[in-house]
């Protein structure tokens, strides 16, 4: 609770765009015992590893970690798609002031100290003969803050090696960098050529100085490689003979990730579908970044599968394959996907589906450089000027120098698209939380339906993530089909308990009457207090200028002109008479357990809206954890005694808990 409130009391915003503030939040993937066994799992040494050394995080092995087979004890790196702008390759390692359980390090905001570490597993130096160790260099690509917050002066990012004594020797640090652009990754090679590095047990560890008290001066790591000092079949070849996916697919919807299916089944959608969008570039660095320089031809396969609810089977709907334009080095390009045939051959409205789409590059990346003959148009060999069969390079992998290295591994990217019962802009996962300041203020979130005719809204899903103000909180969450100012706007409008869950799990907040949009329409929240209550904000999709601002200052709804990212807030659409309160008791209705305790208990699934007293009616802090079948309930400080639980399963209810000493 300490820890909690002396958080709130001196937050600091990543971003501040007026009553718009871009904020932190606890990055717990997982719950505590969870991540407690995985730090353990990661903590046994691995055996040293012959060089080269490459990882550029998109083939973890965990979701948010770094690969453990390539990286001891580094679970306090955080692995992303949403912070990076713009990387080498998918995916990057976030450095912040988050521990590995997702907690800040100190509960003193000003205190300064190094915080995340990411350490390789050991390297074998000494198998480097004499002669090719001068050779021998780290190559990394950094990012001053990205989509994160902007490190201050004295902020840094470290680089140590480890020498043969089993110190931790400072080799680089962006101390010696000066014009950080925060949109940009900046490639840097470091020698290793000192004769202490060379041994059986070399490490090297990437590490960052800042604050302390959470995700604040962020860096962003990718593309790592370690050679092994052996040199390149030519001159002409640099590194690396990589083609990758850089950045996630776009949506089969367009700008929605999520539709309910029998908007889109409906007459006015025509079952039309946006041609995805694949963004994916080249490290060879002699393949050009000017526009008059070749690149690299590159094909991509892509292959869509649909999931359906009815019959539980996939059906292959799409496979085709595309050619891209020639990559040049370092310069990001987009290719646009064919698109899938009618839906309506697969599934209908009666139905809910998901559309995997599989993208693959065809870049033949680990393809051995050799000597092929040229070939003209019949198949026949083609002859130099002196009559002698002419033959040409084919393949650029060195196998000397990249030897263990698989570069096809950054190839592949993957979506998931849903047509269920709800809209999303948002692809289930917050890098941040988006908070609106002060009393009174407002956010609208417009949405257009894919259907002429009138629907009705029966509950709004919204994440609520854990920022560090454990206090209960209440929000007025609300429906609008216009936004003109007056009292009229309104649909719906009801105030509920903030219920602040674990990792991009959604809160649902049943509307039993229903609220029925057509067209246009909006949903959003106001703030009852001054509290900081941030709603999950994804980096990877972008839908800022669906959100309006509304102050008692001003009273009059602003357009946001500058803030990117997407809201982890959904419209669910239904028929109202699946949600009749009719007052009978529901005897399935799972009482909470176990009773008495000591501090968690549990209720079901659905309990909704939970609130928690003591017997002198006082409000208790407590953390809600949602799992699949059930929700923990953490008693923040517990005391001895009493407890009331008031939450909505089907019916409001009250039920007693006693907690034990």
């Amino acid at each position: 609770m300490k820890l909690s409130i002396y958080i709130f009391s001196l937050f600091v915003s990543i971003n501040c765009l007026a009553q718009v503030e871009v904020v932190p939040i606890y990055r717990d993937p997982a719950p505590l015992k969870q991540n407690k066994n995985k730090s353990a799992r990661t903590s046994a040494r691995l055996t040293p590893q012959d060089l080269p050394f490459w990882d550029d995080f998109s083939f973890n092995n965990s979701k948010y970690y770094p690969n453990n087979t390539l990286w001891e004890n580094s679970n306090s790196v955080w692995v992303n798609s949403g912070t990076g702008i713009k990387p080498p390759s998918i995916n990057v390692a976030t450095f912040d002031g988050y521990d590995p359980l997702g907690k800040p390090y100190s509960i003193d905001l000003l205190a300064k100290g190094f915080r995340d570490t990411l350490t390789s597993r050991a390297l074998r130096l000494d198998d480097v003969p004499k002669a090719l160790q001068p050779a021998v260099f780290i190559s990394f690509f950094y990012q001053f803050k990205g989509n994160g917050d902007a490190p201050e002066s004295g902020d840094n990012l470290l680089l140590f090696f480890k020498n043969r004594k089993g110190q931790w020797i400072k080799a680089w640090s962006t101390e010696q960098e000066t014009n950080f652009t925060p949109d940009k990754f900046v490639q840097r090679k470091i020698s290793i050529s000192d004769t202490s590095f060379f041994h059986n047990d070399f490490q090297f560890r990437f590490q960052n100085f800042g604050r302390l008290s959470g995700p604040y001066d962020t860096w962003n790591l990718d593309y790592i490689y370690v050679n092994n000092g052996k040199a390149q079949y030519a001159p002409a070849l640099k590194d690396f003979p990589d083609r990758t996916v850089s950045g996630p697919l776009t949506s089969l919807l367009g700008i929605y990730t999520s539709a309910p299916v029998k908007h889109f089944f409906s007459d006015t959608t025509a079952n039309e579908l946006s041609r995805p969008a694949l963004v994916f570039t080249n490290r060879r660095e002699d393949q050009g970044g000017e526009a008059s320089q070749t690149g690299s031809p590159t094909n991509f396969t892509s292959t869509a599968t649909i999931f359906t609810k009815k019959t539980g089977s996939s059906i292959q709907a799409l496979e085709a394959v595309g050619k891209a334009a020639s990559l040049r080095y370092n310069v990001d390009s987009t290719k646009y996907l064919e698109i899938l045939p009618k839906l309506n051959l697969y599934a209908s409205e009666n139905d809910s589906l998901s559309i995997v789409l599989d993208v693959k590059i065809g870049s033949s990346d680990n393809e051995k450089k050799r000597k092929v003959i040229a070939r003209d148009s019949n198949g026949n060999p083609k002859l130099d000027s002196l009559g002698n069969v002419l033959l040409i390079d084919k393949g650029d992998y060195d196998s000397i120098v990249y030897q263990g290295i698989d570069f096809r591994l950054n190839d592949v990217v993957k979506s998931t698209t849903i047509l269920s019962n709800y809209y999303a802009y948002d692809d289930g996962t917050a890098e941040y939380g988006l908070n609106i300041d002060g009393r009174g203020t407002q956010l609208a979130y417009q949405y257009d339906l894919l259907t002429n005719a009138r629907d009705t809204i029966i509950r709004i899903d919204v994440y609520f993530p854990r920022f560090g103000d454990n206090t209960s909180q209440t929000v007025q969450l609300f429906v609008m089909d216009t936004l003109t100012g007056n009292a009229s706007d309104f649909v719906y409008k009801q105030s509920i308990g903030v219920s602040r869950n674990a990792r991009d799990v959604f809160y649902r907040a049943d509307i039993p009457a229903g609220a029925a949009v057509k067209g246009r329409f909006y949903i959003g929240w106001e703030m009852n207090s001054d509290a900081v209550i941030p709603v999950g904000l994804d980096r990877n999709t972008d839908s800022g200028d669906k959100i309006f601002i509304r102050t008692l200052d001003t009273g009059i709804w602003e357009k946001n002109l500058t803030l990117k990212g997407s809201l982890m807030i959904r419209p669910v659409f239904g028929n109202t008479k699946e949600k009749v309160i009719t007052g009978v008791e529901d005897t399935k209705a799972t009482k909470p357990y176990p009773n008495p305790t000591q501090q968690s208990f549990f209720l079901s699934a659905d309990a909704q809206q939970i609130q928690l007293y003591d017997i002198a009616g006082k409000q208790i802090v407590f953390e809600q954890n949602d799992q699949f079948d059930k929700k923990e309930i953490k008693i923040t400080n517990p005391t001895t005694g009493l407890y009331l639980v008031r939450y909505f399963d089907k019916k409001w209810r009250t039920e007693k808990i006693m907690v034990l000493p």
